[in-house]
């Protein structure tokens, strides 16, 4: 059975925008529970609206002693930031953060954010599946 990364990567997913103050990011990722969260910048167009990932922030980010004011951009990784489709394979995504060296993918599909993935859902995914 050939495990796809929509099968078992964590949903729905939350965004900031770079100007988001890391005090709002920090109590939200508190709330949901979540380590890593989306940087994202719109592009309207009368059409349609264009979704660009400017970046990651992650619970390391912000859990260092930092100024009231300071924003999500200060502190977000802006390279490195890595993609995975939807229909990508486990195996495909797992060897990306390997080579990569990350702990979180942003997953889409048709130009829209559905999913994270994480190295804890890895470990869930074998939790689950490989050792039974």
């Amino acid at each position: 059975m050939r495990i796809q990364v929509k099968d078992f990567m964590s949903a729905p997913v939350i965004t900031a925008t770079a100007e988001d103050s890391v005090a709002e990011i920090r109590a939200m990722m508190k709330e949901k529970g979540i380590n890593a969260i989306p940087v994202i910048s719109y592009a309207n167009d009368s059409l349609k609206v264009d979704i660009t990932i400017r970046g990651i922030v992650t619970s390391t980010d912000i859990n260092k002693e930092l100024p009231e004011n300071t924003t999500v951009e200060e502190v977000m990784t802006s390279t490195n930031v890595r993609i995975a489709h939807a229909d990508s394979s486990a195996m495909a995504a797992a060897k990306m953060m390997l080579k990569s060296k990350v702990h979180h993918v942003v997953v889409m599909d048709d130009g829209e954010i559905i999913g994270m993935l994480s190295s804890l859902d890895f470990v869930k995914l074998i939790a689950e599946h490989a050792l039974e």
